[in-house]
């Protein structure tokens, strides 16, 4: 962290607006005195479609977006796009400050006391990205999980048009899938809302990223100071 600055300054990178809500929560709870701004570029959304899935031209738009933030002098970058994840070890060679996944210490965290996990996405290319995270912790910790999936592709229009509704249906998604699993991810910033709406009964059982990442991220720039 920068040792003349008062306020930490934290880049989010990002494909979609719809992250913006619960980070800026994250935040608020758990490192208010930081500073966020915001690095949105929504075609990758389209790239991710044309390509199924992380590929050279998204990983490319992700260095440039990784590279913008550091010239401009924030502590450091959290990635909020689940479907990026992947690409973040292989940008650390070029950055000199912190760069955090958004998923990767839920997912350490969950592996640690789940055997079945479920995976609730709005895409199979999220689920790409998602589930080898997942067995890749699995076997850092010596965990062996099994790994089902919920993909809820037929409600993301229904974001834009009535986000009640979709948190309501990726809520009742989770909370169904809580019955036969012991954990449900729910994989992307932008469904994260939708635990609130999974029944008290079963909602210990649902995680979602955000507060788990900016805990790491302050952890990680308290460690430099």
């Amino acid at each position: 962290m920068d040792a003349n600055r008062e306020t930490p300054k934290i880049a989010l990178i990002s494909s979609t607006r719809a992250v913006f809500g619960s980070m800026e929560a994250a935040f608020k709870a758990v490192f208010p005195e930081a500073e966020v701004i915001h690095l949105l570029d929504e075609t990758l959304l389209d790239l991710f479609r044309q390509d199924g899935g992380l590929s050279i031209r998204s990983r490319r738009k992700a260095l440039q977006m990784a590279l913008t933030a550091q010239d401009a002098g924030v502590d450091g970058i959290l990635v909020t796009c689940s479907s990026l994840s992947p690409a973040v070890d292989e940008l650390r060679p070029f950055l000199t400050i912190p760069i955090v996944k958004i998923d990767e210490f839920m997912v350490e965290h969950v592996v640690q006391s789940a055997e079945t996990i479920a995976l609730v996405a709005s895409a199979e290319t999220v689920i790409k990205s998602a589930e080898p995270l997942v067995q890749s912790k699995a076997r850092q910790f010596n965990r062996k999980v099994s790994v089902r999936y919920v993909i809820k592709g037929d409600i993301w229009p229904l974001l834009q048009k009535d986000p009640i509704s979709f948190y309501e249906r990726i809520g009742e998604a989770a909370g169904q899938a809580a019955k036969d699993c012991q954990a449900v991810i729910i994989a992307q910033v932008s469904m994260a809302p939708g635990r609130d709406y999974v029944t008290p009964e079963v909602r210990d059982r649902v995680y979602a990223a955000p507060e788990y990442a900016v805990k790491a991220l302050r952890q990680i720039l308290t460690n430099r100071k």
